[in-house]
């Protein structure tokens, strides 16, 4: 099978809408009216719905690295290795290097950023967008400092995901941290343990529990299990800097157990 129809030949609902699209031109390929990828024998049928997979996904998100890195108008050495890294785990050596050839075609092209996110929005759970969000803060941060171009993409990839604010800040507490120029950190006790599950400084000792086992759930090793390696080693990472944050707040909150 063809690299292009090999890509094409495990996505669902990727293959029509504005993804599909994009995928289409950069491979060669065109849709017709139904949606239907000319050449693999298949037609998807509504403006998005079909059953998803983790190909759906992962190229979902190659989109939206897209749009992270050409956000400050250049293209990073220690973003291509961290993408890198991600292609390579998720469709081996051969297909790995074609799919980071289009993802580096993709980044010259205007990106409908607000369509794509919908088009995920539509087809994806909380939990799957979620983690989607944290994974590219972690590609932001490849090289250990993030510009203000990226962190504006940040928020609007969030916003049209729909996540939260609350999550929104817990995220990027966790990757940043306290920070005048949006460099990391040097500790995780500079980061503001309130933020990073999510609420504030006079939340009550129920509140805080609470935001704990919410936190905790979402990267419960089940919760993440069906994503890829990447992103469940990322969950992993970030799950010690929750319980290092609710630690820190139990030392600060003696009646809190």
């Amino acid at each position: 099978m063809g690299f292009t129809k090999w890509i094409f030949a495990g996505l669902g609902w990727a293959v029509g809408g504005p993804i599909g699209a994009l995928l289409g031109f950069f491979l060669g390929n065109s849709f017709d009216s139904s949606d239907k990828f000319v050449g693999d024998g298949s037609s998807h049928h509504g403006p998005y719905h079909n059953t998803g997979t983790q190909a759906d996904i992962n190229v979902a998100l190659m989109v939206l690295i897209a749009a992270v890195m050409k956000a400050d108008g250049q293209v990073k050495k220690s973003e291509l290795n961290y993408v890198k890294a991600f292609l390579l785990q998720n469709y081996g050596e051969e297909n790995g290097k074609q799919m980071l050839k289009v993802l580096q075609k993709m980044v010259q092209q205007d990106i409908p950023i607000n369509q794509v996110c919908a088009q995920i929005k539509v087809n994806t759970d909380y939990n799957t967008r979620y983690h989607m969000v944290d994974f590219l803060f972690g590609l932001g941060g490849a090289d250990g400092s993030f510009d203000q171009a990226e962190l504006n993409m940040f928020r609007l990839i969030a916003q049209y995901l729909g996540i939260s604010q609350s999550d929104y800040t817990s995220i990027y507490e966790r990757h940043i941290g306290h920070s005048s120029n949006n460099t990391f950190t040097q500790s995780r006790n500079q980061k503001d343990p309130y933020k990073v599950l999510g609420i504030s400084k006079d939340a009550t000792d129920d509140e805080v529990k609470k935001a704990y086992r919410k936190m905790a759930m979402k990267y419960h090793p089940d919760r993440v299990a069906g994503m890829s390696e990447e992103m469940q080693r990322n969950a992993a990472e970030q799950m010690k800097e929750i319980n290092e944050a609710y630690e820190r707040i139990k030392l600060l909150r003696p009646n809190l157990k």
